[in-house]
């Protein structure tokens, strides 16, 4: 199922229409119209409005319906080998994460971030209800947008905050930056 027919599918079940929906998630009509016939994949933070508004995540936007009945003493279960990491794909192609956890069902979400060189973004966004956020740099320089708190970190160093305060992370920098994020609750 595409993320437009899932979209379209949680508003429907929501009993919103197109227009309560773009205006509960602050996007316009037209944009939520191309999303859900697929003319358009929308910026992460677009979907993620959306998301929120829907009481979902935006990994489960992108996730496959899987019939499989999962085997939780299987090995795929419990452990994440490096070259099976599974890929959340975005539109914006300056951001890319690869899930470091099974899956998205757990308690805890942990996510290994790439931002290309020159990575902006101009939202400061709240991606959850309570819990906690800790970002560590493993390569490059993050610029982190806390409220009005502007914070610089580097290779080895780490953030907590609240994730319900508005928040944006860029790479100013002119080289690919990585950072690990744990968030709690899963907000993808």
């Amino acid at each position: 199922m595409s993320v437009g027919k899932k979209i379209n599918t949680l508003r429907l079940q929501k009993n919103l229409n197109t227009k309560e929906l773009a205006k509960l998630a602050d996007i316009s009509a037209g944009m939520l119209s191309q999303l859900e016939k697929g003319s358009t994949q929308g910026s992460v933070e677009t979907l993620r409005k959306i998301a929120k508004v829907l009481d979902t995540t935006i990994a489960s936007l992108f996730e496959e319906e899987s019939t499989k009945a999962i085997d939780k003493s299987h090995e795929s279960f419990n452990i994440v080998r490096k070259n099976e990491r599974k890929k959340i794909s975005f539109p914006d192609p300056l951001y890319s994460c690869e899930l470091l956890t099974p899956d998205l069902q757990g308690d805890i979400e942990f996510v290994l971030v790439q931002l290309e060189a020159g990575r902006l973004t101009n939202e400061l966004l709240p991606h959850t209800r309570g819990g906690e956020e800790c970002d560590l740099v493993t390569s490059g320089t993050i610029e982190i947008q806390v409220g009005d708190n502007h914070y610089t970190l580097n290779e080895g160093d780490c953030i907590r905050f609240n994730p319900e305060i508005p928040h944006k992370i860029e790479n100013k920098s002119d080289k690919k930056a990585s950072y690990i994020s744990v968030i709690t609750p899963v907000s993808f």
